[in-house]
């Protein structure tokens, strides 16, 4: 049963003083991470409780308490709330985080998010926005984990997801199908998900494999090396990564000699790039690359959501970049299909199929 508003706000300016004494966890500036891999799996021990509730471990390895499926959530996290989405529970969001109005998928797939209370970034969270809206479940990222405790003791259950990878987003879509009662709409993602990996598995299989450079957003002198969920991306369509061999999970930067060593046959230019292939193609410190002079620079589409990263979305990354690669097995038409579908099954909306391009 919810608590009233003035018991948590009262909590609340008691756990604010406890934090100006020392006493009380401090906001993350935004550097906190909790390694997927060293926390237990998330959910992995659910039990329903006596009393019919839930007990559920994040992934930040913390055990969650519900009474029952949460009926009211606010989501700190864009990919979080597209999650949300995903499983059919768009009515449940009563807080998101700020900044709503720039997320594309938000005006197609639920417009009236954007009126909903903006309560937070990646690198600080309002927590009395939150307990005014009174919800019935908190999703953190990991880098919001220190708010946990001040949630914690305001009497409002939080839940820390770090979808960094694609194995730690399907296992937060599970969390997430539980503690929200849409079990069954988690299932149906996720095993849209194995249906399509074990696709282009098929369809890629015996087929040679193009070296791919991915270009990051801010500039093409910088490139995904193996340690980033990109060159997932790359080898589940049936690509190797030029990049491969470089060291680090972030955005690199290279030499022009290095991109003429790497020699790709296919560049790619991600959806949120400041630049365009245009402006790629046209530098002549490119020209001996391979991909430049094939004309084989692609931009992923611009108008939709960023399918390079770890989203519900996501595998259609995936299937674009299979398309790409392999256009006599997989023709762009049959991708543009499946991607429209892909939105009318999880999103429940009919996409400007003009918006998929490459």
């Amino acid at each position: 049963m919810k608590k009233n508003l003035f018991p948590r706000l009262a909590a609340l300016a008691l756990a604010l003083t406890l934090a100006l004494t020392g006493c009380a966890s401090a906001p993350v500036s935004g550097s906190a991470s909790v390694p997927v891999s060293s926390a237990p799996s998330a959910g992995a021990s659910a039990p329903a409780s006596e009393a019919g509730g839930l007990t559920l471990t994040d992934q930040a390895g913390r055990t969650v308490e519900l009474a029952a499926p949460a009926k009211t959530v606010v989501s700190g996290y864009y990919i979080s709330t597209y999650a949300v989405l995903a499983l059919g529970k768009a009515d449940a969001i009563v807080g998101l985080e700020k900044k709503a109005d720039t997320r594309s998928l938000y005006q197609m797939a639920a417009p009236e998010l954007i009126e909903k209370p903006g309560v937070g970034t990646m690198k600080e969270l309002d927590t009395e926005a939150v307990a005014a809206l009174e919800p019935d479940l908190v999703i953190l990222p990991a880098a919001l984990v220190d708010y946990a405790d001040t949630l914690d003791g305001l009497g409002i259950p939080s839940l820390v997801v770090a979808p960094e990878s694609h194995e730690a987003l399907v296992e937060m879509i599970g969390l997430l199908g539980r503690a929200l009662g849409a079990e069954d709409a988690a299932a149906a993602l996720t095993g849209y998900y194995d249906e399509q990996l074990a696709r282009m598995a098929a369809l890629t299989e015996g087929a040679d494999k193009p070296t791919v450079y991915m270009a990051s957003n801010s500039s093409y002198m910088s490139c995904a090396p193996a340690g980033m969920y990109q060159n997932y991306l790359i080898e589940t369509a049936g690509g190797v990564n030029a990049a491969a061999s470089l060291e680090g999970d972030y955005w690199t930067e290279v030499s022009y000699e290095d991109i003429l060593a790497m020699a790709p046959d296919v560049i790619v230019v991600p959806s949120g790039a400041e630049y365009t292939a245009a402006d790629l193609l046209a530098d002549a410190q490119l020209a001996g690359v391979p991909a430049v002079e094939s004309g084989k620079v692609y931009q992923m589409p611009a108008g939709l959501e960023e399918w390079d990263s770890p989203i519900p979305s996501g595998i259609l990354g995936c299937l674009w970049l299979t398309s790409v690669l392999h256009p006599e097995e997989y023709p762009f038409e049959q991708f543009t299909a499946d991607a429209a579908n892909f939105y009318q099954t999880f999103y429940g909306f009919a996409v400007d199929e003009s918006l998929i391009t490459k």
